[in-house]
């Protein structure tokens, strides 16, 4: 096998597990406790990131401000798998939009305090894949609390 199909054998089997993951966190209940797993988590997504040979894979993303109704574009690092096709050489991914500590688009990756859920889909060729990186679901539970002063 040659180390590119070993590369991306490697990476599905990644890709695959994760999805394995979120699908249990989302499908998994009983007649008992109900979907128990997914609320003593918290979450239902598992966010990682991307390495290209050039860096981090980056997309550029659009949503709705549903408090003015406006479209604001966005570019993020950080995804969400939705899918992987059988022969595993294509995934689709979601974009999750990285927000700072006051709900706005932040200026590096150590301002990003919260990941955020967005119907944003990219088909990824998996060829052009070099590694990834699951991160802390604490991204996607954290609340941004902002006490006035007194």
């Amino acid at each position: 096998m040659s180390s590119e199909k070993r590369s991306i054998h490697g990476l599905c089997e990644a890709l695959f597990e994760l999805k394995s993951l979120q699908d249990l966190l989302t499908d998994s209940s009983n007649k008992f406790s109900g979907k128990l797993l997914a609320k003593l988590v918290g979450v239902d997504t598992i966010p990682f990131v991307l390495l290209t040979k050039d860096g981090f894979l980056s997309y550029k993303g659009v949503e709705v401000n549903h408090e003015n109704g406006q479209e604001e574009s966005f570019t993020s690092n950080y995804f969400r798998i939705e899918s992987i096709e059988k022969e595993g050489r294509y995934a689709t991914i979601s974009l999750l939009r990285p927000l700072d500590i006051h709900g706005e688009t932040p200026h590096s990756h150590s301002d990003v305090m919260r990941l955020k859920k967005t119907s944003n889909r990219i088909k990824v060729d998996l060829l052009n894949i070099y590694a990834i990186q699951t991160l802390d679901i604490e991204f996607l539970k954290r609340e941004i609390i902002i006490e006035p002063k007194w």
